[in-house]
């Protein structure tokens, strides 16, 4: 009877701990929910040597697409690496203008460049560039349109 009532006892003990775990692990994780949310900034598709107008925290700024230089792996191959696009832009808020720079991999972490015009700081990130490549047609430069949003740092 004794050894009966260890065992209960342990079991119990087990489950006890177990539905505190998993408890703890929800709360835990509803937590996370309530971080800063993230700000979803507008996109602007900028077409290829077409002046657009990107809003920037309140100011308008021109936005050009200068030059597409396109190794991403095309869509109807397997390839080792999946590439990547250079792709330089010139930045105009009316006064001032500046080139920037930036290579797209298709990875939000990395696909964006700071850059500095009229002495206030930019953030300038690319979310798409189209058309995707494929092996049976080139794209041509005219083709090409790049997604960027402009942030006031």
């Amino acid at each position: 009877m004794f050894l009966l009532r260890i065992s209960y006892n342990t079991t119990t003990m087990k489950k006890t701990i177990l539905f505190a775990m998993i408890c703890f692990a929800a709360v835990s994780c509803d937590k996370k929910d309530e971080a800063t949310p993230q700000v979803e900034l507008k996109t602007t598709s900028v077409p290829y040597r077409q002046l657009t107008t990107v809003a920037a925290s309140g100011e308008d700024l021109k936005v050009d697409l200068r030059e597409v230089n396109d190794s991403r792996c095309p869509k109807n191959v397997v390839c080792v690496q999946m590439g990547s696009a250079q792709i330089k832009f010139n930045v105009s808020d009316g006064k001032e203008q500046t080139d920037v720079s930036l290579t797209f991999k298709g990875d939000r972490k990395t696909d964006f460049q700071t850059f500095t015009l009229g002495g206030e700081n930019f953030v300038l990130s690319v979310s798409e560039v189209l058309p995707y490549p494929d092996t049976n047609e080139s794209p041509k430069l005219e083709d090409y349109k790049v997604n960027v949003s402009i942030e006031k740092k």
